[in-house]
């Protein structure tokens, strides 16, 4: 027998012995093996031959929930799974069924905070797998152990639904799949169809949250609520399990082993076996340690840490499995191991994975091993100046064979490769960033990703960043999870984060520096997901190809929800970012072959819009700058088209509006938000009809010549119904009595809170109030369409004179008491005060609908008959904006104005005030009362509508109230 055999065979020398382990309860999903009595528990026999070898944990717990015991292994009571080679195909051999449950089964031990496992636990998913080693063709028998019988193979899904394997239907609870043998393996999962559930965002609050109900809510994704992976292994290199010859070797017995911060050997090898480390340990390896392995058969539960940068060459391999789940989320060594107390712990947490670089031109080979249940980061390195972190140039990886499961909590990252290296053939169960692309020389290839709800799937953001050369190929995303029904700026399948210190920020950008020669290859994604790219510019961009993207559906989310996004940021001088000339020089960002549903996406065609199936809504500014293609899509001269009648960006009087035009087209249709209708084409010229739905109306007119080649006109036309009257109010008046500043993050953009006009329409049964901005409406923190805003309209009651407060924490009273009180506020939907009309006793009398329209325009929508029989056309309003709160922040979600002394960091005023509130008005900031102001005299409004009466009068400081005035309508043309 050569070495390398000897050493193989030694490796899994204990799994052999396990031809005699006693499994109580496990049922043989083929004919009984010699001396098997029905209704008598059955031996477990595995192989270790040159073409099949399969494992078992001794001393498995089948346990379906709570924590099992240190020296056990979580066994899948809901599957169980044989493997036979085709050419033997009446002898199975048992494959361990592993499985992981959220938190372990433990609950929040120590903390409350939200962890990213609250749905998973409380829908009590759970995660089973399997792996093997194989080099000929197999037979995989999975068994559905929870006695929902299955009549068809057509109930069995096998995920990437591309790999065409061949599936038999065994019985009623199991099913057979036919395995090709491939050098690069297979990771793929097993759906039983009993086993589906559905996730639904029920569409609360700011974002949603998931749940199993469908009753009102919007589908997000369709899952098994148990599921099942299959790893099948090729057989390992040599040089992946050490014999003597690679040095000095260390093998831990079974059980506790938590003294490996002490040992003197080169290699640590893990044999078959269970493996604990506590729950207040993980081993930070002496510099005599250069590679840890972990055999077929060994589970270990804990963590490695590579402290010191002295090694050049790290090793970690090994089919084995490295478990966090002893660990609670986020454990701090600086805590004791406990959950962290602080708002960032990258440094003092626990990672299942981390490397010390000195970055002199280090490798690291990454091969085999499973990681299960991380509490944290599953895989970090870091370069030390001291105490001081610095970033990682020469850390070289190749990463082959690997596979991440039981991600339930955030930050449960995929691996970050640096420069120089290559990732093949691994699966990732993630809950945040998988595929991070911040450095250059990289190569990833044939990746399946179960992606969870937190983080993008691809990402190449959160800095400003230089990164040349990388090849992205063979992408599957199997699952997802990402339910947002706001824009974040770190979700969809691609994507480029703002800066990860200030998201909301658009001035982070650094336009030294470079994103060039990125290309992603064959990325498919199967079920629905929330959004497909989200680009957000902190660099120059160059030479970015997305080349064969396909997207199965959209969730069931809002349109807006689902936007793909470019936008290029600036510096703090103002300077842009640039993006390479897609339409001159094929130089910026190409997307071919991006199809959704099948259907190829074109920007010469009239379905990449935001609103339309490919969900594009690029910013105006780079058209250029980026171009959608398809293989095969028609070619030849473009038709004429010219359309009058419908101005891009008007407001129609009416709901019906005629336009003409002509064109050379063979034929001519219109679609308004989304439901098209053809248009008859006269001696090339036409003229139509349309009705306008709703408020904000997308029409798109399409030419089509008789070989397919289109010429397409978008127009945005808005329809409010008949205008009752209006309100102009100046600009530059957002500084309430001529004092108040605006805090300094950039999320409160100039003139975003600057009242300019006030319209009321009626719209059939429905009031509508516009309010519109100087400046453009933001919504850095992902509200219904804005998130610093927050607008109060009062109606007068009759003509009555007397003082009155308004509406909770605006400090503000009126010249009269007030009747109804609208407030439009976009991001707390079960506030006390949320969207909605409320009464003059505070009572809550309507809903209201609220809608955005960019970049100006806030409309609170309101059913007539909630104001009885106030004559709206001719009452008196009062209009005032104010600085959106948080719960806590202030009374009735408005934020207070401190005195500029405060603003300005004195009077122990937190550092937060400048940044995040207004300055310039009479008190400091305290957490002693629910105002969290020391002086209330002067008025929360930034902005307020004050007719002929002077703004900086009427709100000047040192008053003991702030009286604002009602204004009357001016009649619209009309209405008089």
């Amino acid at each position: 027998m050569s070495p390398t055999l000897r050493s193989i065979a030694r490796a899994v020398a204990t799994i052999s012995l396990s031809l005699l382990v006693v499994s109580a309860g496990t049922q043989a999903a083929h004919a009984s093996p010699p001396g098997h009595q029905p209704g008598h528990p059955r031996l477990i026999t595995t192989v270790h031959t040159p073409l099949l070898t399969t494992w078992w944990q001794d001393g498995a717990e089948p346990a379906a929930s709570g924590a099992v015991a240190a020296d056990k292994v979580r066994q899948s009571p809901y599957y169980g799974v044989q493997v036979a080679t085709t050419s033997h195909p009446s002898r199975f051999y048992d494959s361990f069924a592993y499985m992981s449950i959220p938190r372990n089964g433990n609950g929040k031990v120590g903390y409350t905070d939200q962890d990213g496992a609250e749905f998973s636990s409380s829908a009590g998913l759970s995660m089973s797998w399997s792996s093997f080693q194989y080099s000929t063709d197999v037979w995989v028998d999975v068994k559905l152990k929870t006695h929902q019988p299955i009549t068809s193979a057509d109930q069995v899904t096998i995920r990437p639904n591309n790999l065409g394997f061949k599936k038999v239907l065994v019985n009623s609870s199991t099913i057979r799949i036919r395995v090709p043998y491939k050098t690069t393996g297979y990771r793929f999962s097993v759906e039983f169809q009993p086993q589906l559930m559905t996730a639904y965002n029920d569409m609360s609050s700011t974002s949603g949250q998931l749940t199993t109900d469908p009753t009102g809510n919007r589908a997000v994704d369709t899952e098994p609520k148990n599921s099942m992976l299959i790893f099948a292994n090729p057989t390992p290199g040599a040089d992946t399990i050490p014999t003597e010859r690679d040095g000095s070797i260390y093998r831990p017995e079974p059980g506790l082993v938590n003294n490996l911060d002490s040992i003197k050997q080169d290699i640590i090898f893990f044999g078959p076996g269970t493996y604990y480390m506590g729950a207040d340990y993980h081993a930070v390896l002496p510099a005599s340690v250069k590679w840890v392995y972990l055999a077929p058969g060994a589970y270990v539960k804990g963590a490695f840490r590579f402290l010191h940068d002295t090694q050049s060459h790290y090793k970690v391999t090994g089919l084995g499995v490295l478990s966090g789940e002893q660990y609670v989320y986020e454990p701090d060594t600086a805590n004791g191991y406990k959950h962290t107390v602080q708002d960032e712990c990258h440094v003092t947490c626990v990672k299942m994975l981390q490397f010390e670089s000195s970055n002199t031109g280090q490798t690291l080979d990454l091969q085999g091993l499973t990681v299960a249940n991380p509490p944290y980061h599953s895989f970090v390195v870091y370069a030390h100046d001291g105490d001081t972190e610095i970033p990682v140039d020469a850390f070289h990886m190749n990463v082959s064979d690997y596979k991440q499961v039981g991600s339930w909590y955030w930050q449960t990252d995929g691996i970050e490769l640096y420069s120089g290296s290559t990732m093949s053939n691994t699966f990732f169960h993630s809950n945040d960033d998988v595929l991070k692309m911040y450095h250059s020389d990289v190569t990833v290839k044939n990746t399946v990703i179960w992606k969870n709800e937190n983080g993008p799937v691809i990402q190449w953001g959160w800095v400003p960043r230089d990164i040349d050369d990388v090849h992205v190929d063979n992408t599957d995303v199997i699952h997802n999870r990402m339910y947002w029904k706001d824009v974040k700026y770190n979700t969809c399948v691609f994507n480029s984060s703002s800066d990860w210190q200030d998201m909301g920020a658009t001035d982070t950008a650094d336009p030294t520096t470079t994103v060039k020669n990125m290309t992603f290859t064959n990325t498919r994604v199967e079920g629905a997901v929330n959004c497909g790219i989200r680009i957000f510019a902190l660099s120059n961009m160059q030479n970015i190809v997305i080349d064969g993207f396909s997207v199965d559906a959209w969730n069931g989310l809002d349109s807006d929800s689902q936007a793909s996004l470019l936008k290029r940021y600036t510096d703090a001088s103002g300077a842009k970012v640039t993006i390479g000339d897609q339409t001159t020089d094929h130089s910026g960002l190409l997307l071919h072959d991006y199809t959704v549903g099948g259907v190829p996406i074109l920007k010469a065609g009239n379905n990449w819009a935001s609103d339309e199936l490919g969900r594009l809504d690029f910013d105006a500014d780079t058209w250029d700058d980026w171009d959608a293609t398809a293989t095969g899509q028609p070619t030849g001269p473009t038709p004429t088209l010219s359309v009058d009648g419908l101005a891009d960006g008007s407001t129609s009087p009416s709901r019906d509006v005629q336009f003409s035009g002509t064109t050379n087209a063979k034929t001519l249709s219109v679609a308004i938000n989304g439901t098209s209708v053809d248009i008859p084409i006269s001696d090339g010229a036409f003229d139509a009809t349309i009705h306008l739905p709703s408020i904000s109306n997308k029409i798109v007119v399409t030419a089509t010549s008789d070989r397919g080649v289109m010429n397409v006109v978008r127009r945005t036309v808005y329809a409010l119904g008949t205008e009752l009257g209006s309100i102009a109010d100046p600009t530059g008046d957002d500084n309430g009595p001529g004092s108040y500043t605006y805090p300094t993050d950039s999320a409160f953009n100039a003139g975003s809170l600057d009242l300019t006009g006030f319209h009321v329409y009626r719209d059939g049964d429905t009031i509508r109030f516009v309010t519109t901005t100087a400046g453009q409406i933001g919504n850095p923190w992902g509200g219904n369409g804005m998130s610093t805003q927050r607008v109060n309209i009062y109606v007068r009651d009759g003509d009555s004179t007397a003082t009155t407060p308004l509406l909770p924490g605006t400090d503000t009273s009126a010249a009269g008491a007030w009747k109804y009180a609208v407030v439009a506020d976009g991001r707390y939907d079960d506030a006390r005060f949320s969207t909605g009309l409320y009464g003059a006793d505070l009572s809550r009398v309507a809903g209201a609908t609220l809608q955005v329209i960019q970049p100006h325009t806030i409309v609170a929508s309101i059913p007539a008959a909630a104001f009885g029989d106030t004559d709206l056309a001719h009452a008196a309003y009062q209009v005032s904006m104010f600085s959106d709160a948080e719960d806590g922040e202030g009374i009735g979600n408005v934020r207070p104005v401190y005195s500029s002394t405060c603003w300005q960091g004195n009077d122990g005023c937190p550092s937060f005030v400048q940044q995040y509130r207004f300055g310039g008005g009479a008190g400091d900031w305290t957490d002693a009362v629910d105002a969290r102001d020391t002086d209330t005299s002067d008025s929360n409004a930034i902005d307020i509508i004050s007719g002929t009466g002077s703004q900086a009068e009427i709100m000047r400081l040192g008053q003991d109230a702030v009286v604002a005035p009602y204004v009357d309508l001016a009649a619209a043309e009309g209405t008089e």
